[in-house]
Protein backbone atom coordinates (compact mmCIF):
# COMPACT_ATOMS: atom_id res chain seq x y z
CA UNK A 1 0.00 0.00 0.00
CA UNK A 2 1.26 3.76 -0.99
CA UNK A 3 1.12 5.50 2.15
CA UNK A 4 2.30 8.42 0.94
CA UNK A 5 -1.35 8.85 -1.43
CA UNK A 6 -3.14 8.88 2.09
CA UNK A 7 -0.71 11.30 3.87
CA UNK A 8 -2.22 13.98 1.56
CA UNK A 9 -4.90 15.77 3.89
CA UNK A 10 -3.51 14.05 6.81
CA UNK A 11 -0.52 13.94 8.52
CA UNK A 12 -1.21 11.08 10.84
CA UNK A 13 -2.30 8.24 8.55
CA UNK A 14 0.89 6.22 10.80
CA UNK A 15 -0.58 6.96 13.78
CA UNK A 16 -4.00 5.76 12.40
CA UNK A 17 -2.95 2.96 10.37
CA UNK A 18 -1.22 1.66 14.09
CA UNK A 19 -4.37 1.68 15.97
CA UNK A 20 -4.90 2.95 19.49
CA UNK A 21 -3.64 0.69 22.11
CA UNK A 22 -5.90 0.02 25.10
CA UNK A 23 -5.14 2.22 28.17
CA UNK A 24 -6.49 0.22 30.63
CA UNK A 25 -7.65 -3.32 31.35
CA UNK A 26 -11.49 -2.63 31.01
CA UNK A 27 -14.07 -4.94 31.83
CA UNK A 28 -14.22 -6.45 28.52
CA UNK A 29 -10.13 -6.87 27.80
CA UNK A 30 -10.29 -8.87 31.20
CA UNK A 31 -13.15 -11.41 30.05
CA UNK A 32 -11.37 -11.90 26.92
CA UNK A 33 -7.87 -12.96 29.54
CA UNK A 34 -10.35 -15.03 31.26
CA UNK A 35 -11.83 -16.84 28.08
CA UNK A 36 -8.42 -17.58 26.80
CA UNK A 37 -7.65 -18.83 30.11
CA UNK A 38 -9.99 -22.11 29.29
CA UNK A 39 -7.70 -23.12 26.79
CA UNK A 40 -4.38 -21.74 27.89
CA UNK A 41 -2.50 -22.06 31.31
CA UNK A 42 -0.49 -18.85 32.10
CA UNK A 43 1.45 -19.75 34.75
CA UNK A 44 4.97 -19.44 34.37
CA UNK A 45 5.11 -19.38 31.20
CA UNK A 46 7.64 -17.36 28.62
CA UNK A 47 5.00 -14.66 26.92
CA UNK A 48 5.34 -12.32 24.36
CA UNK A 49 3.04 -9.53 23.77
CA UNK A 50 3.01 -8.25 20.17
CA UNK A 51 2.01 -4.51 20.01
CA UNK A 52 1.63 -4.10 23.28
CA UNK A 53 1.01 -0.68 23.21
CA UNK A 54 1.55 1.04 26.77
CA UNK A 55 1.78 -2.31 28.46
CA UNK A 56 -1.76 -3.01 30.08
CA UNK A 57 -1.60 -6.43 29.05
CA UNK A 58 2.16 -6.87 30.34
CA UNK A 59 1.01 -5.87 33.91
CA UNK A 60 -2.15 -8.08 33.89
CA UNK A 61 0.34 -11.52 32.55
CA UNK A 62 2.28 -10.42 35.97
CA UNK A 63 -0.01 -12.60 37.91
CA UNK A 64 0.78 -15.46 36.52
CA UNK A 65 4.58 -15.86 35.71
CA UNK A 66 7.95 -13.97 36.47
CA UNK A 67 8.29 -10.32 35.25
CA UNK A 68 11.40 -11.14 33.40
CA UNK A 69 9.89 -14.27 31.47
CA UNK A 70 6.86 -11.29 29.76
CA UNK A 71 8.09 -9.43 26.42
CA UNK A 72 6.74 -6.90 24.33
CA UNK A 73 7.35 -5.67 21.36
CA UNK A 74 5.78 -2.06 19.98
CA UNK A 75 6.51 -0.23 16.68
CA UNK A 76 5.48 3.15 18.55
CA UNK A 77 8.56 4.96 19.99
CA UNK A 78 6.34 6.48 22.55
CA UNK A 79 4.43 3.87 23.86
CA UNK A 80 7.82 1.78 24.31
CA UNK A 81 9.12 4.21 26.63
CA UNK A 82 5.71 4.20 28.40
CA UNK A 83 6.05 0.30 28.75
CA UNK A 84 9.23 0.64 30.18
CA UNK A 85 8.46 2.83 32.87
CA UNK A 86 6.73 -0.52 34.70
CA UNK A 87 10.08 -2.70 34.12
CA UNK A 88 9.14 -4.92 31.79
CA UNK A 89 11.08 -6.18 28.39
CA UNK A 90 9.96 -4.10 25.77
CA UNK A 91 11.62 -3.65 22.60
CA UNK A 92 10.70 -1.36 20.04
CA UNK A 93 10.53 -3.54 17.04
CA UNK A 94 8.12 -4.51 13.82
CA UNK A 95 5.92 -7.60 14.17
CA UNK A 96 7.79 -8.96 10.64
CA UNK A 97 11.50 -9.17 12.39
CA UNK A 98 11.69 -9.93 16.24
CA UNK A 99 14.80 -9.44 17.90
CA UNK A 100 14.50 -13.39 19.69
CA UNK A 101 15.67 -16.61 19.07
CA UNK A 102 14.01 -19.21 17.61
CA UNK A 103 11.57 -21.08 19.97
CA UNK A 104 12.13 -18.95 22.65
CA UNK A 105 8.31 -18.27 23.57
CA UNK A 106 5.68 -20.34 25.50
CA UNK A 107 2.73 -18.13 24.62
CA UNK A 108 2.44 -15.59 21.78
CA UNK A 109 -0.19 -12.68 22.19
CA UNK A 110 -1.77 -11.58 19.44
CA UNK A 111 -4.38 -9.32 20.38
CA UNK A 112 -6.13 -6.87 17.92
CA UNK A 113 -2.85 -6.22 15.86
CA UNK A 114 -2.35 -8.27 12.86
CA UNK A 115 -5.01 -6.15 10.95
CA UNK A 116 -2.59 -3.39 11.39
CA UNK A 117 0.97 -4.74 10.75
CA UNK A 118 2.20 -3.96 7.20
CA UNK A 119 2.77 -7.55 6.32
CA UNK A 120 0.16 -10.00 8.03
CA UNK A 121 1.66 -13.39 6.47
CA UNK A 122 5.34 -12.45 7.09
CA UNK A 123 4.31 -10.97 10.96
CA UNK A 124 2.57 -14.76 11.51
CA UNK A 125 5.74 -16.84 10.23
CA UNK A 126 7.75 -14.81 12.28
CA UNK A 127 5.76 -15.33 15.34
CA UNK A 128 5.68 -19.28 14.72
CA UNK A 129 9.69 -18.64 14.14
CA UNK A 130 9.84 -17.88 18.07
CA UNK A 131 7.34 -19.99 19.63
CA UNK A 132 8.51 -23.24 20.66
CA UNK A 133 7.02 -26.47 19.82
CA UNK A 134 3.68 -26.87 21.47
CA UNK A 135 3.50 -23.49 22.49
CA UNK A 136 0.27 -21.47 21.78
CA UNK A 137 -0.29 -18.73 19.52
CA UNK A 138 -3.48 -16.65 20.72
CA UNK A 139 -5.14 -14.56 18.45
CA UNK A 140 -7.83 -11.24 18.23
CA UNK A 141 -8.60 -9.63 14.95
CA UNK A 142 -11.25 -7.86 13.26
CA UNK A 143 -14.16 -10.13 11.85
CA UNK A 144 -15.33 -9.03 8.65
CA UNK A 145 -18.87 -10.28 9.71
CA UNK A 146 -19.32 -8.18 12.15
CA UNK A 147 -21.83 -5.33 10.87
CA UNK A 148 -19.54 -2.36 11.57
CA UNK A 149 -16.02 -1.06 10.75
CA UNK A 150 -14.63 -0.27 13.77
CA UNK A 151 -11.30 1.56 12.77
CA UNK A 152 -13.40 4.37 10.82
CA UNK A 153 -13.12 5.24 7.40
CA UNK A 154 -11.26 6.98 4.36
CA UNK A 155 -13.57 8.89 1.85
CA UNK A 156 -10.54 10.34 -0.77
CA UNK A 157 -8.08 11.66 1.22
CA UNK A 158 -10.24 12.46 4.60
CA UNK A 159 -10.38 10.32 7.59
CA UNK A 160 -14.13 9.76 9.37
CA UNK A 161 -13.69 8.18 12.85
CA UNK A 162 -16.44 6.28 14.23
CA UNK A 163 -18.54 2.82 13.76
CA UNK A 164 -19.39 2.69 10.73
CA UNK A 165 -22.03 0.22 9.76
CA UNK A 166 -21.97 -2.15 7.31
CA UNK A 167 -18.78 -1.06 5.69
CA UNK A 168 -17.61 -5.02 6.01
CA UNK A 169 -20.08 -6.25 3.34
CA UNK A 170 -19.26 -3.90 0.73
CA UNK A 171 -17.59 -5.78 -2.06
CA UNK A 172 -13.70 -6.24 -1.04
CA UNK A 173 -12.36 -3.71 -3.05
CA UNK A 174 -14.73 -0.91 -1.88
CA UNK A 175 -14.09 -1.85 1.43
CA UNK A 176 -10.35 -1.91 0.57
CA UNK A 177 -10.96 1.35 -1.38
CA UNK A 178 -12.08 3.09 2.34
CA UNK A 179 -10.12 1.23 4.48
CA UNK A 180 -6.68 1.73 3.07
CA UNK A 181 -5.44 1.59 6.98
CA UNK A 182 -6.34 -1.50 8.33
CA UNK A 183 -7.57 -5.65 7.17
CA UNK A 184 -10.72 -6.98 8.77
CA UNK A 185 -10.84 -10.85 8.18
CA UNK A 186 -12.93 -13.15 6.61
CA UNK A 187 -12.94 -16.76 8.45
CA UNK A 188 -10.89 -18.25 5.07
CA UNK A 189 -9.04 -14.80 5.19
CA UNK A 190 -7.27 -15.47 8.45
CA UNK A 191 -7.24 -19.18 8.45
CA UNK A 192 -5.01 -19.00 5.29
CA UNK A 193 -2.44 -17.31 6.94
CA UNK A 194 -1.00 -20.10 8.26
CA UNK A 195 -1.43 -22.64 5.12
CA UNK A 196 1.98 -24.29 5.03
CA UNK A 197 3.19 -23.51 8.74
CA UNK A 198 3.80 -25.96 11.30
CA UNK A 199 0.47 -25.34 13.42
CA UNK A 200 -2.64 -26.73 14.20
CA UNK A 201 -5.84 -24.58 14.51
CA UNK A 202 -6.93 -25.53 18.34
CA UNK A 203 -10.05 -23.15 18.55
CA UNK A 204 -11.46 -20.61 16.06
CA UNK A 205 -14.54 -18.76 17.14
CA UNK A 206 -15.65 -14.92 17.53
CA UNK A 207 -16.70 -13.33 20.51
CA UNK A 208 -19.03 -9.71 20.62
CA UNK A 209 -17.97 -6.54 22.14
CA UNK A 210 -17.30 -6.43 25.87
CA UNK A 211 -19.88 -4.44 28.71
CA UNK A 212 -18.56 -2.46 30.99
CA UNK A 213 -20.35 -3.83 34.77
CA UNK A 214 -23.05 -1.43 33.96
CA UNK A 215 -24.00 -2.86 31.00
CA UNK A 216 -25.06 -6.00 32.39
CA UNK A 217 -28.09 -6.45 30.61
CA UNK A 218 -26.22 -6.61 27.33
CA UNK A 219 -24.25 -8.97 28.38
CA UNK A 220 -27.23 -11.10 29.44
CA UNK A 221 -28.52 -11.25 26.05
CA UNK A 222 -25.42 -10.90 23.65
CA UNK A 223 -22.60 -13.15 25.66
CA UNK A 224 -24.84 -16.14 25.40
CA UNK A 225 -24.83 -15.83 21.29
CA UNK A 226 -21.10 -16.68 21.45
CA UNK A 227 -22.64 -20.43 22.00
CA UNK A 228 -24.88 -20.45 18.98
CA UNK A 229 -24.18 -20.18 15.40
CA UNK A 230 -24.31 -16.45 15.85
CA UNK A 231 -20.84 -16.07 16.75
CA UNK A 232 -19.95 -15.79 13.20
CA UNK A 233 -20.97 -12.01 13.69
CA UNK A 234 -19.06 -11.11 16.63
CA UNK A 235 -16.68 -8.57 16.70
CA UNK A 236 -13.42 -10.32 16.61
CA UNK A 237 -12.08 -13.85 15.63
CA UNK A 238 -10.69 -15.81 18.81
CA UNK A 239 -7.94 -18.11 17.34
CA UNK A 240 -5.54 -20.41 19.62
CA UNK A 241 -3.23 -22.39 17.50
CA UNK A 242 -0.47 -24.42 18.78
CA UNK A 243 2.78 -25.19 16.98
CA UNK A 244 3.66 -28.46 15.99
Amino acid sequence: MDTQNWQKGTQNFSKIKQGSPSLALTEGLKRRIEIVQKYVDFRNKKILDIGCGVGVFLKEFEKYTKKENIFGIEVDEEKVEIAKKSGFNVIQSPAENMPFKDNFFDILWCHEVIEHVDDDKKTVEECIRVLKNQGKFIIFAPNRLFPFETHGIYIGDKYFFGNIPLVNYLPKKIYKSLTPHVRNYSNRDIENLFTDLPVKIILHSHIFPGFSKKGKIFQKIIYPLEKTPLNYFGISHFLILEKI
